[in-house]
């Protein structure tokens, strides 16, 4: 009702206007760069001040106020068109003319909005976000900093990367063109940061890497026990998501944490494509093998290849210990000798790569 009464106000105000309304929550035409924004002065004019406490090896300042339209008019310039925008709870686009600009310009507003800008995919508390702190993070791995057995790294390559330039293979065999692969291990052996340089080279490759944290969702409206969307929802929207971009890899780290008696079911049927799942590899971690369901770990064209990432033998031992050698050879504070490698190397048996940085 307060939509329609807005609307009504503004149409009497604006006679000769067109309006387009929108109540999405995805369009923010207040980020869009290629429009010219000016805030309009205007006594109803209400923001939301938002206190930010900064991280102290930033320097001085604790922390900063950052401000966000509650309700508010803006002249916004777009190409040719002068278009006047009222934001509130939603978007009232008005236009001097037709309202073909104004239709357009929320319609660029989207396309710029849904494509990454150095940030990645993240699925957590029930809807997708672009997160630019986990890009950052990502830009620091590499392959080379995954210190595993040559021909183990190379297979694991192989895999992910064979598999998007496979499409038409899969079509001549009449077989899905989609994989599953499961990464697992003791917690420390190299996972997450071969997650992270497969997040990388992927999206190098033009293949958008989709990451889910959770399947959980919480309404701030509700009881913290209570899920707004539930776990089926929200693995709807991820696949969803994962249909949309293919080809594109989407990862589920802590693949034991995710799956579950209430929503294994429903996962299930989502993997096995019933929709449809072209283009579409599937990458999930764990540290407990043995509590994933035998319909996950064993079941075939569902995870179909296993890659145990144990703990270091030592062969493996020797090449992470020189690994940290080469590392730190233009430190003139330390000595890293040859002997003290294969004498690291020797003394931990049974540490998995996490103990051994630590040891070293």
């Amino acid at each position: 009702m307060p939509f329609c009464f807005s609307a009504h106000a503004l149409r009497k105000l604006y006679p000769k206007h067109s309006l387009v309304m929108s109540e999405d929550y995805r369009l923010s035409l207040l980020d869009f760069p290629a429009a010219q924004i000016q805030a309009l002065p205007t006594p109803e004019s209400i923001t939301n001040v938002i206190f930010m406490p900064l991280a102290r090896r930033l320097g001085d300042i604790k922390g900063v106020l950052s401000q966000s339209v509650v309700f508010g008019a803006f002249d916004l310039t777009w190409k040719v068109f002068d278009i006047l925008t009222i934001i509130s709870t939603q978007h009232f686009v008005l236009h001097d003319g037709p309202k073909g600009p104004a239709e357009e310009l929320l319609l660029q507003a989207g396309l710029w909005q849904n494509q990454l800008h150095n940030e990645v995919w993240v699925f957590n508390q029930g809807f997708w976000s672009k997160n630019s702190s986990l890009w950052s993070e990502v830009q620091k791995s590499s392959w080379d900093d995954v210190v595993l057995k040559e021909e183990f790294k190379k297979a694991l390559q192989k895999d992910i990367y064979s598999f998007f330039e496979a499409e038409e293979i899969y079509k001549e065999l009449s077989i899905p063109w989609k994989r599953g692969l499961i990464m697992y291990g003791p917690p420390g052996n190299g996972k997450t940061i071969s997650i992270k340089a497969i997040i990388k080279t992927c999206a190098e490759r033009g293949l958008t890497p989709l990451y889910v944290k959770s399947f959980q969702s919480k309404s701030f409206t509700l009881p913290l026990d209570k899920c707004y969307k539930g776990e089926e929802g929200a693995m709807q929207d991820v696949f969803e998501k994962a249909r949309q971009t293919a080809p594109c890899v989407l990862i589920l780290e802590d693949l034991d944490s995710l799956i579950n008696d209430r929503n294994r079911s429903f996962f299930l049927n989502q993997i096995d494509g019933l929709e449809g799942n072209d283009g579409l590899l599937v990458i999930g971690s764990t540290n407990h093998f043995d509590r994933l369901d035998p319909a996950l770990s064993t079941r075939p064209s569902r995870f179909d290849r296993k890659y145990l990432f144990d703990d270091p033998d030592l062969e493996e031992r020797v090449l992470y210990a020189k690994f940290w050698q080469n590392k730190l050879k233009a430190n003139k504070r330390v000595s890293f000798p040859d002997t003290l490698v294969e004498e690291a190397a020797a003394s931990t048996d049974q540490f998995s790569y996490a103990y051994l940085k630590e040891a070293l």
